[in-house]
């Protein structure tokens, strides 16, 4: 974490105290970021994301039922596919009443307001157009575990995990 997140060995204690209060009040655990911290931390920290934002992205994935290893690999790939959408795949959110480019460019360095806002755009849409969309965007093989994050992002869980981020060591 410290290489990766580029975290002070005098704010690692902080960052291990925030992530104990993830495990003990959600799904996410120490094992799960332990996992996906080598995965994806380039990808996250690249979209000017830190610790605290992988940490909300596997709980939401994890409430999903996706698994650790494969929740760090969906973002890897969904999260490059989600700022640099083929031009296939921006033409058919479109034709459903998304603006994929302009949620993208509305939440530069944003990546869970970016996560939050595509979510909240496909929850206009029926199951079938949602699932349309999503393999749009995510191709085949990640479209299912970006909707569970899509999907759980808003969750208690997730919530739970964003709320812990902004409290500091005593709270």
């Amino acid at each position: 974490m410290q290489t990766a997140f580029n975290i002070k060995a005098t704010d690692m204690a902080t960052t291990t105290d925030f992530l104990n209060a993830v495990e003990n009040q959600t799904i996410l655990t120490m094992e799960d970021m332990a996992v996906a911290v080598p995965r994806v931390a380039p990808v996250i920290q690249g979209l000017g994301g830190d610790i605290q934002d992988l940490a909300v992205l596997m709980t939401a994935l994890r409430q999903g039922g996706v698994s650790a290893e494969q929740g760090a690999n969906a973002l890897k790939s969904g999260l490059a596919s989600l700022i640099n959408p083929t031009d296939t795949a921006v033409e058919k959110l479109g034709s459903m009443g998304i603006n994929l480019n302009k949620i993208v460019d509305a939440n530069k360095g944003d990546l869970i307001g970016t996560v939050k806002d595509l979510g909240s755009a496909l929850d206009g849409l029926s199951k079938y157009e949602r699932q349309q969309a999503l393999e749009s965007l995510f191709g085949k093989y990640q479209y299912a575990r970006m909707g569970a994050l899509l999907k759980n992002i808003n969750s208690k869980g997730a919530k739970e995990t964003m709320r812990l981020a902004r409290t500091n060591a005593s709270e």
